[in-house]
């Protein structure tokens, strides 16, 4: 009894999700500088001894998946971070639909082969026909002209 409780509380914790259909327009990878970090190995080749070693540095890049998602009323611009070398960005189609929720600074995109992913939201970018219409609906219901 106290697990089917405590798992219908985990089922109604997670949030619902405003989930809409867009156009992917732009899918885009990028390796960005992050610090340097010492690389430390010993010399056992030609006869040295183990005590001794060599001390380099290695480049630390942080590696990103940029995605621009077009709807009616705005483009949004989501950066996807893939932490290690085997992790893969979301599947996505470019100028193919893609199903996605934005929730304040988060874009929550399902892709092609079903996946979810969570992503940072770098910006939003309001379409010029969705911005005109509001002008024009608050003149009309403020009587100004």
């Amino acid at each position: 009894m106290l697990l089917l409780l405590t798992a219908g509380l985990a089922i109604s914790k997670e949030r619902v999700r405003d989930w809409q259909v867009g156009k992917v327009l732009n899918s885009k990878r990028s390796d960005e500088y992050a610090a340097t970090v010492p690389r430390s190995g010993t010399n056992g080749e030609y006869g040295n001894y183990p005590d001794q070693t060599t001390s380099r540095h290695r480049p630390v890049y942080n590696v990103y998946q940029t995605f621009v998602i077009g709807t009616d009323k705005c483009t949004y611009v989501a950066q996807q971070r893939l932490r290690w070398r085997w992790s893969k960005p979301a599947d996505v189609t470019v100028n193919g639909p893609v199903r996605f929720a934005a929730d304040k600074r988060k874009l929550f995109l399902i892709d092609d082969d079903g996946k979810k992913y969570e992503m940072e939201i770098v910006k939003r970018i309001l379409k010029k026909s969705a911005a005109s219409g509001s002008k024009a609906a608050d003149q009309q219901s403020t009587g100004s002209k």
